[in-house]
């Protein structure tokens, strides 16, 4: 099979494998461009615009004289398995993700001061307080600024607990920033598509965790700020 054939069957496939995953039907154009159009395509629609010029070409000027016209590169081949392979195994978000052992946690009874510390060293925005097993909430720098406001503390209290925020802890506590849950089967495109999503009233995603039941109540199995899917395909 030379490489124009092999061209045509790696469409062909792709088309097909389209026309499966998103119910296509033929009557409303090719699946290819119905696909391009998304935001999950991004990566892929230069490309793919080149390879359905090529397909075109290929389909109604393949030969002259029996030789081939076009003679697509092995490259373009290539990526059309790449794209294929995508599609029938998109990349997990948990492979992008700060994985549980590895997140700083934070326990009620953990010293403020020391856990911000870490923070700090750490590079962590957001950090889980968990008590039993048990996600309570989210300590953040902006809770420390929310309840330093709110109680007219001009100074930071050396002896302050993570339980003395208590009141700004909990998910739906936190004036400025979301938080949202995920099942372990979310892939990339699922996580960069909500942190792509405008806030609501001003509450920006600052976290997506991924749970095993891809709920508040499930346990988590990893953390994703917009950080680490930034520039990710």
């Amino acid at each position: 099979m030379g490489r124009a054939e092999d061209f045509l069957e790696r469409y062909r496939i792709l088309e097909e494998e389209l026309t499966e995953r998103y119910h296509y039907d033929e009557k409303f154009g090719s699946p290819v461009v119905r696909f391009s159009m998304e935001k999950e395509a991004k990566p892929f629609r230069e490309k793919l615009n080149l390879c359905r010029e090529i397909r075109n070409f290929l389909s109604h000027h393949s030969e002259l004289e029996g030789e081939p016209l076009v003679e697509p590169s092995e490259g373009i081949i290539r990526f059309l398995d790449e794209v294929t392979q995508y599609l029938r195994r998109p990349p997990l978000a948990i492979s992008f993700a700060t994985l549980f052992e590895d997140i700083l946690k934070a326990g009620p009874k953990n010293k403020a001061i020391t856990v911000m510390k870490k923070m700090q060293k750490q590079g962590f925005s957001h950090v889980p307080v968990m008590d039993g097993g048990k996600l309570m909430g989210v300590f953040s720098i902006g809770t420390f600024f929310g309840y330093a406001l709110q109680h007219n503390m001009t100074c930071m209290n050396d002896e302050m607990l993570i339980e003395d925020f208590q009141e700004l802890l909990p998910i739906d506590c936190h004036e400025n920033e979301r938080f949202l849950f995920l099942p372990q089967t979310a892939t990339l495109f699922d996580v960069k598509n909500e942190f792509e999503k405008r806030s609501q009233r001003s509450r920006r995603l600052a976290v997506i965790f991924l749970t095993d039941n891809g709920s508040v109540d499930g346990r988590i199995l990893g953390m994703l700020t917009p950080w680490d899917v930034v520039n990710q395909r």
